[in-house]
Order: C-alpha cells, then sequence, then structure tokens
C-alpha cells in the first residue's frame, strides 16, 4: 500500500477551535519514493483569531494569513479532500498527528459539510510517526540520535530530531518542510530498524490490530507520553466496549489477578477510575504500539517472566465470571458528559444520516446564490449552522437577512469574549502581544507590534 505524509501549520493549538492555514503532504509508493507533492495556503476565516504565539513559530502573519490571492478555507478543503481521494487507498502518517493534525483535519472536513473520516475509510489507514520514533528510541536505541532538552529528557520535536539525523530542516514549521522531514526519519528508520517498521505498517490496520489482539495470547502495549516518558504494559485481551467496539479492553497482567478477584463491584469501579488500574484501552483503528511479548525485552517487563505472564493470562481468560464482573464494572465507570456547547465541539455528537449526507452532496453541487435554500432542511442542527456559517464566510450577501444578522452575531460574541474560553480572542490575543513584546527582537516584535495596531482596530 502507498503513503500518505502529511502535515499542517495553523492558527493555534486548539484542534476544535483553531484552522488550517498551511497543508502539505507527499504521496509514495511502498518503499517512499515519491510519486506527486501537494501543498496548498488558504486565508483566514473571520470566526477565527490567531495566536501570536503561532505566528513566532510560524512566521505567518496577519497579513499572509488574510492575504485575497489565497483560497478560502472552503475551497482549500475542497481541494484536499479530492487529492487525498485521489491518492487513497493508502497509509496516513503524521507525526504527532493522532492527537493534532488528524484531529485538525477531521475539524477542517466536518466544518465544511464533509466526512470527517477520510483518512481511515474506504481502505486508507493512519498511524503516528511521533510513535514509531519513540517505539524505536526504546526498543532500537541505536537507529535514530534522539536529542535531548535542557533537562536531559529525550526531545521529541521534529525541529530537533530531523536536524539531529541528517536532515536540513533550515525551514522548520512550513507543512512541506515537515513533510520532508518526516519522510527522512521514516526511510532511516525503514533500513535500519525493520522489524520496528514492519509493526508500524502492521497494525495501522484495524482488522490487523483486532486478529492480533483477539487472538488469545498476551501482547506487551507500549504507552507514550506527550512530556517524554513511557510505559509498558503485558496484557490480555477480555472485550471491547460496548458503545465504541474499536476500543478493546486488556488486563494488565504486571498485577496478580487474585489482587481484584475478591473486590466488590464498587471496589472494582473504583480501581479502574483511580488505580490501581486492572485494565488497559487499546483502540484499534489508532495505529497502537503493540507487539508479540515474545518479542519484548526482559526490561520492560516489570520484573515478570514471559512464563509467569502466560500462567496469569491462562488465569484470567479461564474466569469468565471475573471478566464479565470486569467488563460490567468498567461500564458503569464511564462518566456521563453534557452535549457541549459549541458546534465544533460536537464533532463526534454521530454520524450524518443519510439524507443529511445526501443533502451535503447537494450543497457542495449548487451554485452558491442557492445554497442558502438547503440550510434549514438538515435534520441534524449541527451542519444547518455549518452550513449557514460556510455561506457567510464566503459569500455573506447570499443569506437572508435573519441568518446573516444571527451568523455576523454568533462571530461577534465568539471574538470579542471576555472571560475564559477555549478559542482564540481579540481580549486573550492583545493580552498575548503584550505579554511577548517586551522580549521579542526585531522581526518578532514587528510581527506582533502590526497584529496588535490591527487587533485594536477590528470591527465587525
Amino acid at each position: 500500500m502507498s503513503f500518505v505524509f502529511y502535515d499542517t501549520e495553523t492558527t493555534g493549538i486548539s484542534t476544535a477551535f483553531d484552522q488550517i492555514l498551511q497543508f502539505g503532504a507527499v504521496h509514495t509508493d511502498e518503499n517512499l519514493n515519491v510519486l506527486e507533492r501537494f501543498e496548498i495556503r488558504c486565508r483566514l476565516q473571520p470566526h477565527i483569531i490567531m495566536s501570536p504565539g503561532a505566528m513566532l513559530v510560524t512566521g505567518v502573519t496577519i497579513e499572509q494569513a488574510s492575504h485575497p490571492d489565497y483560497p478560502s478555507h472552503y475551497e482549500m478543503v475542497r481541494a484536499i479532500r479530492q487529492k487525498l481521494t485521489q491518492w487513497s487507498p493508502a497509509i496516513f502518517v503524521g507525526y504527532n498527528s493522532m492527537t493534532f493534525d488528524e484531529e485538525l483535519l477531521r475539524q477542517a472536513f466536518y466544518q465544511t459539510l464533509h466526512d470527517p473520516y477520510l483518512t481511515n475509510k474506504q481502505g486508507n489507514t493512519r498511524a503516528d510517526a511521533m510513535l514509531l520514533v519513540k517505539a524505536v528510541a526504546q526498543f532500537e536505541p541505536d537507529c535514530l540520535v534522539i536529542p535531548t532538552k535542557s533537562n536531559g529528557r529525550p526531545n521529541f520535536k521534529l525541529d530537533a530530531l530531523a536536524p539531529a539525523n541528517g536532515f536540513d530542516h533550515h525551514n522548520a514549521h512550513d507543512a512541506m518542510a515537515d513533510v520532508e522531514a518526516l519522510i527522512h526519519l521514516c526511510k532511516i528508520i525503514a533500513e535500519e530498524a525493520p522489524q520496528e517498521w514492519s509493526n508500524f505498517i502492521r497494525f495501522s490496520q484495524k482488522a490487523t490490530c483486532a486478529d492480533f489482539l483477539g487472538a488469545g495470547d498476551p501482547i506487551l502495549l507500549s504507552e507514550y507520553y506527550s512530556f517524554g516518558g513511557q510505559k509498558h504494559f503485558p496484557v490480555i485481551c477480555i472485550g471491547s466496549d460496548v458503545e465504541q467496539q474499536n476500543k478493546h479492553l486488556c488486563f494488565d497482567l504486571s498485577h496478580d489477578p487474585n489482587d481484584f478477584r475478591t473486590l466488590d463491584h464498587a471496589a472494582l469501579i473504583q480501581c479502574i477510575k483511580n488505580g490501581p488500574k486492572p485494565l488497559r484501552k487499546i483502540k484499534i483503528n489508532a495505529a497502537p504500539s503493540i507487539r508479540d511479548i515474545y518479542d519484548a525485552p526482559a526490561w520492560c517487563l516489570g520484573g515478570l517472566t514471559v512464563d509467569d505472564i502466560e500462567a496469569r493470562a491462562q488465569e484470567v481468560l479461564s474466569d469468565a465470571a471475573f471478566i464479565t464482573r470486569l467488563l460490567a464494572a468498567y461500564e458503569a465507570s464511564k462518566e456521563e458528559y453534557p452535549e457541549p456547547d459549541h458546534v465544533e465541539q460536537r464533532i463526534y455528537g454521530g454520524f450524518a444520516s443519510p439524507a443529511d449526507g445526501a443533502l451535503m452532496e447537494h450543497f457542495h453541487a449548487r451554485p452558491w446564490d442557492q445554497r442558502h435554500c438547503l440550510i434549514d432542511q438538515f435534520q441534524d442542527e449541527r451542519f444547518s449552522l455549518l452550513a449557514a456559517r460556510l455561506i457567510y464566510v464566503q459569500q455573506p450577501e447570499l443569506l437572508p437577512d435573519e441568518k446573516r444578522r444571527r451568523i455576523r452575531e454568533h462571530i461577534r460574541e465568539r471574538i470579542f469574549f471576555e472571560g475564559e474560553c477555549s478559542w482564540g480572542t481579540i481580549p486573550k490575543a492583545l493580552a498575548e502581544c503584550d505579554e511577548k513584546l517586551p522580549s521579542a527582537d526585531g522581526p518578532q516584535a514587528a510581527i506582533l507590534s502590526g497584529y496588535r495596531s490591527i487587533l485594536s482596530s477590528f470591527t465587525i
């Protein structure tokens, strides 16, 4: 299968409320030979306030982000989707993508009335190369040079890692440059650590993960954390989440099963919530870092032998009543969350109905001056709001007066909001400019000063 390596540059770090400004991708064959490149930028949307910190990292000024020659966000997303569909099926690979770029890409599709799940549908799969690099650092330490931070911890940031391994990354934080750096690292790993590369490809496939977990043998699960730490767990799969079948539940065999067998239901729930936790969760559609227990070095087994782990696995699997109690306690431990207030946060609030999916296709096919007629036909109010906002961003004069007024008020309330919130606002951006200006050098000070001046006089 071919690969699509991709990266985004954005207005900030909120995966729900920021937007992609630049998207870069490279399509390669299975041997990482480049087949085609694709790069696109877009204009800032009126309801998005750029983070000054993001400006300093990417070097993108407010003037560049608002350049009238750039396509709109909607036009960019349509072009991205067309290209990625043309390249499918493929393995989609980013760096720290599962928690960031992937979520931003899904939001871009969702907010423009497209199916968010392009990268793991229709034969496509996804994987995160940061997890691969961290696995290589653990299990093949001679493969890559891992730089360190000032505190002595390993530095897995791409702009530090790629130069340490021979890549000229002078243009870091440009989407296409970061994609090239990512491919460079993957080529090293494929050549120098073929078993890790093979695992990476193998477990990007949901069906392969499911078969591997369902075989009834203990495996090693590796979890890597944002602060640079990691933990390794010998586990055995015992079931899956009732509501999310892609989330498999495994007993942590570093624990003696007898420590939990005598606990009542309430005590099991407390353990699952607060520890010691008997269960680990594995998302089979998120390219987990897993391997055969027989391939695991002794140092990551917590003092246990493979024989010890196999014996504990058999204890668990042979006790159906214990498994039933564990799964029941897990389901009872799940917390109910209220529906989020904002449409962006409701991306996982259910799939579009067939009728709404068909209406989205009609929306994209119609001329802009006819699309407003479809707004009230959506069954799901999320899509009605997103459709109205899309028209407002693209051609506001085409919205009926009342809908235009409501969207304008929605945007005004959001960008001028004074309190604590998860999205960018003018008050927050002004405060960040004032915080960063005293220590900014000449070019950075110019970026911040120019942005501050525009923000101070902004109206809608």
